[in-house]
């Protein structure tokens, strides 16, 4: 596979025009571990790119890049809500060129069934984020699986030697499942902590931002609930996949809990199986409001323990660098084409295939890019299948994208 020519396509903060430039994401980190490991390998941005072309020319030049540079290796990394991709298309780019196609799966805990399972049909091997014990939703439907994990550039998450100013910090959703309530507790318990992110008093931060924050924090701390939302996330551009509110009960591993540790900051996570899979330690785990209150009393009395906790588990997170990482995992990944016999694509990945292309219609509309808008308008009319709320959300979130244009552009 090194000397092959092959080809990776996902969402690239640093570059994407059409979300978050200032933020870094694991897809940065994929991106750095795979260049470093394969020196024939393209990357591109499959969402700027759609954007920019619209559907039926973003799939020409994705197929152009393909036959030209004689591609055998093509890996996807979706966003894990993401239904950008024609299912169909790829279907036939996997057929037509005899493409070994190698997916990362992000969140598959809670997007498996709506989502991975119809787009890991074409796949020939799986690269799961999180740990599925034993991979048997993958064995089940016949599908090679291997854990990848959360993976980072570990330059980008450095220890900033600063002093620690906060006592307790959270960064990410504060409104996910009973996040508040926890929050509310330690404060009502005398804990000095800040909160930064979605529905936090400090509010959204940037990348930069937030190495300083986990720097210059005694406690940093971790939650281990899903990714399911039912409300739209207009910080990342995106809608959660349709799904069911008991997805809300779904524990999952967290790459945050990496991202401190490589700073050599300490951490507290809410206990499940995937905090056990990333660090097996009693001590920095928690299972109960009462048991972080009593952890977070210990630790800020006993600042040494912690100390001492932060520099094994700052080792342990190095693991977790993209490049050596994937040079253990690129030796196992061995060209093979798999022959889909049948491709099953329902109603249910088709409403929210249909629904999620919503995003691109309005965007295409309120920028006069009527040409694209109409390719939209093919896949509505081929499927005929909607979720009202989803396209409520698309209208409302480039409506706003619409005004500050507007407001930019005559300033």
């Amino acid at each position: 596979m090194k000397n092959s020519n092959t080809l990776f396509i996902s969402r690239f903060s640093h570059k994407n025009k059409n979300s978050r430039p200032d933020t870094y994401t694991i897809f940065d980190a994929y991106r750095y571990g795979l260049h470093e490991n394969l020196p024939n390998l393209i990357s591109l941005d499959y969402y700027d790119l759609y954007f920019e072309n619209g559907k039926n020319d973003f799939e020409a030049t994705l197929e152009k890049i393909i036959k030209k540079n004689q591609i055998k290796f093509f890996f996807i990394s979706f966003g894990a809500e993401d239904f950008t991709i024609d299912l169909q298309f790829l279907y036939n780019l996997k057929l037509k060129y005899k493409l070994c196609i190698i997916q990362t799966t992000q969140d598959p805990e809670t997007f498996f069934e709506s989502r991975d399972r119809y787009y890991n049909q074409i796949a020939d091997y799986i690269l799961p984020f999180t740990v599925i014990p034993n991979n048997v939703i993958y064995k089940n439907y016949n599908l090679k699986a291997i854990t990848l994990y959360s993976l980072y550039n570990k330059t980008m998450f450095t220890d900033l030697n600063l002093e620690k100013t906060i006592d307790v910090s959270f960064i990410g959703n504060v409104n996910k499942t009973n996040r508040h309530e926890y929050i509310n507790y330690l404060k009502k318990n005398g804990i000095n902590i800040q909160t930064y992110g979605v529905g936090s008093d400090n509010g959204f931060v940037n990348h930069k931002k937030m190495i300083k924050i986990i720097n210059s924090s005694k406690i940093n701390l971790n939650f281990t609930d899903s990714a399911y939302s039912d409300t739209f996330d207009f910080n990342t551009n995106t809608n959660f996949t349709i799904g069911t509110h008991i997805n809300a009960r779904i524990q999952q591993a967290k790459g945050r809990l990496i991202e401190i540790y490589l700073t050599n900051s300490f951490c507290l996570s809410q206990d499940g199986i995937g905090t056990r899979a990333l660090f097996d330690d009693d001590r920095i785990c928690f299972n109960s409001k009462e048991d972080l209150l009593k952890k977070i009393q210990y630790y800020l009395s006993h600042p040494q323990e912690s100390l001492n906790i932060t520099k094994v588990l700052h080792n342990q997170a190095l693991k977790f660098d993209a490049k050596d990482r994937f040079k253990k995992i690129i030796p196992q990944l061995h060209y093979n084409s798999n022959r889909v016999e049948k491709l099953y694509i329902d109603k249910n990945f088709l409403k929210n295939y249909t629904s999620y292309h919503f995003l691109f219609f309005f965007n295409f509309l309120f920028k006069g890019k009527f040409s694209f808008l109409i390719q939209e308008i093919k896949i509505f009319s081929n499927y005929k299948l909607f979720d009202f709320k989803t396209i409520y959300y698309h209208l409302k979130m480039q409506s706003i994208y619409a005004y500050k244009r507007y407001k930019r552009i005559n300033k």
